[in-house]
């Protein structure tokens, strides 16, 4: 057979089931893109159900907050106001204060002392405090903001017995504003419609919309099922693909619609291109095909003669062929090339040996190089983090000695003494846990008990942190207690451990689960996280000694890369194992624990307790500190002993969104702030008007040199290093403050 015969019935063999399948294709395509939109409008629902929850929950984590203020509790309603009012929501949200027949005691829409409507909410309050519990309510009438309102309310009890209900309520366009931000092709509808099935906000009409009832089969469709999807008509009578689901903490319904046509003529086009680039692609190939064909048949005619006079060249197999012309090659090149096959096989052999040996190399030079980095990083975060715990427990002894009398004081700066304390003992206890791990000297106190109580220990040694972080824990356990074998402490060490990872590795506003059940004679606990997860090249090495990701200078995590080394040792101790799994960076992580169990009854969890103090003379003092201790102590030392009004906050959006309203005369910022640096706030905070010729004083655990002269040129005019004596901060803040003066002042250490 010729070779233009046989590339002709190639060609056609090739051809015709392209034609035939190519029409099944496009098809399936265009369904393909159908799909691929209502996935989309999926997306944007769930996006629309996050954004929603994590409005609900920030409003529900400040009230709680804002519960526990000792103002409230003494009565100082007055106090309490002007706290509340700085909670505001902006101004589509404002605070309400609620007492247990349900008349409103504060209204921060209104002025203070003005009147307030009697016996609004009964109902609502009888709820909150019989069942203890968030509640959100329904679209309903606002008698003060003359119009409707949703509202977020908690209980707080007081311990003289009384009980009140503190609420967030939001106006229509607070949700209206909120759904409008989320970025959306046009023409889709979004609404979010309440229990009885009206609607709370909508991006088209709203002002013809909210308060009223949404299509009864979009309505009957959410409440039979959490998430679905419907065809049908809109208020507007424009046919489309509804997607729906619910909202975890509220229950309201956020749906997502597209006109059908809209989403069918993406589909159409998308299948109409595919149709001109595969024609395209056909006459392409054809071209080609006879091209190169015709240059194979006199290429081959001049290789035959040209492949007998190589002797000693590249040396082919021999192969059979349908086509003559590559027969005959094929032998001539075969006979030439017998006689290099054993010097190309000795070749071979040395080069890869020579390879094995380059590798051997690189992978143990690489390893030395990473062994080498760890020690020395693990080296500077120890310095690091046994310095910086010194600054709130110097402050607190400051405190004890200015208010020796004062009994909320005491206990307040005892408790952080305590907590800093217990925190460098938890470093130098996994340094020492590490150690006798390694050489054997670790023996297990086992006796039976509860897993339930091992978590609820945990829990609550992790539980400043996570609150810090505004995480959200989830705790699923089955319905029969699991009681087991084992070290009480160092199960408790273990979870800590694995929490306190998860707390730091998540960005605020994040998830934390916890997950225990039993399997073929074990106990399964998963600890998961909404964190940054675990990359590729992390992912094998991340329970070995100093093993940590790559971290930001804001150090926000913290952690000697100590805590997962030591929670496997003693996982394996129990005779367990644990594995640790991402789906990759930004997406999370999970540590799977597995030990050995019998289940039995567990107890119940016991209760926890928060408490604060604060108190406002004349001076506005701002303070920005990550370290929820520092701040709060550092602030309670500047009234009590030097007469100043101080504000806190623990991160630089807030201190940016405030800082207008609290118009402070001088900031204490920390540089390693979780969101941005404390010199790129001090620069945003200088750029302001007002705050041109205000006191800026860096407190850090950052104290080098070039530390000194980063903060004086981002517009500092003190630079202290943590631990500061409290005292030198009030000399400070008394110095004169003209313009320009502090500009010209010197950066200190």
């Amino acid at each position: 057979m010729r070779i233009r015969t046989y590339l002709f019935l190639m060609a056609a063999g090739i051809l015709v089931p392209v034609v035939v399948f190519a029409g099944l294709a496009l098809g399936m395509l265009q369904n393909a893109e159908r799909e691929a939109a209502l996935r989309g409008l999926k997306e944007t629902s769930n996006s629309i159900a996050l954004l929603v929850d994590r409005e609900l929950y920030s409003a529900e984590a400040g009230l709680r907050v804002l519960g526990g203020s000792p103002s409230l509790a003494q009565g100082d309603l007055q106090g309490f106001y002007a706290q509340a009012r700085r909670a505001n929501r902006g101004s589509t949200g404002w605070t309400v204060l609620l007492d247990e027949h349900g008349q409103q005691l504060i209204n921060t829409i209104l002025p203070y002392g003005s009147a307030l409507p009697s016996n609004t909410t009964p109902a609502l309050v009888k709820h909150v405090i019989a069942t203890q519990k968030t509640y959100v309510s329904d679209v309903i009438p606002g008698p003060v903001a003359k119009g409707l309102v949703t509202t977020v309310s908690v209980p707080v009890p007081i311990d003289e017995g009384k009980r009140y209900v503190l609420s967030v309520a939001f106006s229509t366009d607070h949700f209206t504003r909120l759904i409008a931000s989320v970025d959306m092709p046009p023409g889709w509808l979004v609404g979010i419609i309440d229990s009885q099935g009206r609607f709370i906000a909508r991006n088209h009409n709203p002002e013809g919309l909210i308060g009223k009832p949404a299509r009864p089969e979009l309505v009957a469709a959410a409440r039979k099922a959490h998430s679905g999807q419907i065809r049908h008509n809109t208020v507007e009578g424009t046919e489309a693909y509804d997607v729906f689901t619910h909202s975890t903490l509220s229950g309201w319904t956020l749906a997502v619609a597209a006109p059908v046509e809209l989403i069918e003529r993406s589909a159409r086009h998308a299948a109409f291109v595919a149709g001109m680039g595969l024609l395209a692609a056909m006459l392409c190939a054809a071209a080609l095909a006879v091209y190169f064909g015709r240059q194979h048949v006199r290429s081959i005619a001049r290789a035959v003669k040209a492949a007998t006079d190589l002797g000693a060249g590249q040396a082919p197999h021999r192969v059979r062929s349908r086509v003559d012309e590559m027969n005959e090659l094929h032998d001539a090149l075969h006979a030439a090339g017998e006689q290099m096959l054993q010097a190309q096989a000795y070749r071979r052999n040395a080069e890869t040996g020579r390879q094995a040996l380059l590798d051997a190399e690189k992978t143990a030079r690489q390893m030395a190089e990473q062994q080498n980095s760890a020690k020395d990083q693990f080296l500077a975060m120890l310095g690091h983090e046994l310095r910086n715990p010194l600054a709130p427990i110097s402050t607190a002894a400051q405190l004890l000695r200015l208010q020796p009398g004062d009994a909320k004081r005491v206990r307040y700066a005892s408790d952080v003494i305590s907590r800093q304390v217990e925190h460098i003992n938890s470093l130098l206890g996994d340094m020492l846990d590490v150690s006798r791990v390694t050489r054997g000297l670790v023996t297990l106190d086992m006796e039976e008990i509860e897993l339930d109580a091992v978590l609820d220990r945990a829990l609550e040694q992790t539980h400043s942190l996570v609150e810090s972080a505004h995480h959200r824990v989830e705790l699923a356990l089955p319905p029969t207690p699991i009681r087991m074998r084992g070290d009480r402490t160092r199960l408790t060490q273990i979870f800590a451990n694995l929490l306190n990872n998860a707390a730091r590795y998540t960005p605020p506003n994040g998830r934390i689960g916890i997950d225990a059940k039993v399997e073929d004679g074990h106990v399964v606990v998963t600890v998961s996280d909404t964190g940054e997860g675990l990359a590729p090249e992390l992912a094998p090495r991340v329970f070995d000694l100093f093993s940590q990701g790559e971290r930001k200078p804001d150090r926000a995590q913290g952690g000697l890369g100590l805590g997962l080394a030591l929670v496997q040792s003693l996982v394996r101790l129990h005779g367990g194992s644990i594995t640790a799994s991402s789906p990759g960076p930004g997406l999370g992580s999970s540590f799977t624990v597995t030990l050995p169990c019998e289940p039995r009854d567990s107890a119940p969890l016991p209760p926890r307790r928060r408490r604060g103090d604060a108190r406002g003379p004349a001076l506005r003092v701002m303070i920005v500190d990550d370290n929820v201790d520092g701040a709060i102590s550092l602030s309670l030392f500047l009234e009590a002993a030097g007469g100043h009004n101080v504000c806190t906050y623990y991160d630089a959006s807030a201190a940016l969104a405030w800082a207008a309203s609290e118009a402070p005369d001088a900031f204490i910022l920390d540089i390693g702030l979780p969101d941005i640096t404390g010199y790129e706030l001090a620069r945003q905070l200088r750029a302001m008007a007002q705050f041109r010729d205000a006191l800026f004083i860096a407190l850090t655990g950052y104290g080098q040199p070039q530390d000194r002269e980063q903060a004086r040129e981002a517009g500092f005019d003190h630079h202290l290093a943590k631990p500061a004596d409290p005292q030198h901060v009030l000399e400070l803040l008394s110095l004169p403050r003209k313009a320009g003066a502090r500009r010209a002042a010197s950066v200190r250490s």
